[in-house]
């Protein structure tokens, strides 16, 4: 299995980085933002910077979408796993397009209600992963499994 590893720097990726018991026994690569945590550690990963920022960023939607459906074609992965934020949605949607299943892990954080990445994904994304019980009993498509950190 192939996997396809997609979040912005920071907090979503610490998340989606603290999965790597699954992930690291696959073939793998990320998507993600040139930042001091993601260059550290991934500095022997195979890696295609994103760009940022992305909140409510037109330009960089677009560009985000060309990045997404290049790599996607080239790297043909068998699932595209995202924890957030902006850069996931361009990388669902064409994942979708491509008949690649998707994965979106939303934030720990996330108590009440699901956070706007999460909205905007929510009508194509294969499996919606949340870490509180209150959001699997909002969300038809939510499953809750606990807390993944």
């Amino acid at each position: 299995m192939k996997i396809c590893l997609v979040c912005s720097s920071g907090g979503h990726f610490s998340q989606l980085y603290s999965l790597r018991k699954f992930w690291e026994e696959f073939e793998h690569f990320w998507v993600t933002f040139p930042g001091r945590d993601t260059t550290s550690l991934l500095r022997n990963e195979k890696t295609y910077w994103a760009y940022y920022p992305t909140n409510r960023n037109i330009k960089n939607l677009i560009k985000n979408k060309s990045l997404a459906i290049k790599i996607l074609k080239k790297k043909k992965p068998d699932i595209v796993i995202s924890t957030g934020a902006g850069v996931s949605v361009p990388f669902i949607y064409i994942a979708k397009l491509l008949r690649i299943k998707t994965i979106y892990i939303e934030s720990l954080t996330r108590i009440n209600g699901l956070s706007l990445s999460a909205k905007l994904v929510y009508p194509v994304v294969d499996h919606l992963i949340v870490q509180w019980p209150e959001l699997e009993n909002r969300y038809g498509k939510a499953k809750f499994v606990g807390q993944v950190i």
